[in-house]
């Protein structure tokens, strides 16, 4: 791979620095990082390498992360239909915990049930 630097002069990459640039991305995730950590979703994003992802000290894909997100919505929005305000169930709360594992026991069962334990950075 050639690249040209604003000198004009061409370099080539080695395959220890191809390796260190491959997998990054400038886009940003679906969600917003307080959303993945409202689930229980912990983040370490970076630059240059691939964003991390794990959910109850369990690393996991890109896409499961966002299936959680998915999911958590999705229960989310079927307990608050019709309710504004302070009636609202938050993700901490026991009736959204038990909700949200009941669902993710059916649709991801290998990743076990979720502690209600919001997630942080790593």
């Amino acid at each position: 791979m050639k690249i040209r630097n604003n000198s004009n002069k061409k370099f080539e990459l080695n395959s220890k620095e191809l390796n260190t640039v491959v997998g990054g991305t400038f886009t940003p995730n679906t969600y917003s990082q307080s959303g993945y950590h409202t689930f229980g979703i912990s983040t370490s994003y970076h630059v240059y390498a691939k964003d991390e992802f794990k959910f109850m000290g369990k690393k996991i894909t890109y896409s499961q992360a966002n299936e959680i997100m998915k999911l958590g919505n999705k229960v989310m929005n079927m307990l608050n239909s019709g309710f504004t305000g302070n009636d609202r169930i938050t993700a901490s709360e026991p009736a959204f915990i038990r909700a949200f594992n009941m669902e993710l026991k059916l649709l991801m069962p290998e990743l076990g049930l979720w502690d209600g334990k919001a997630g942080c950075k790593f």
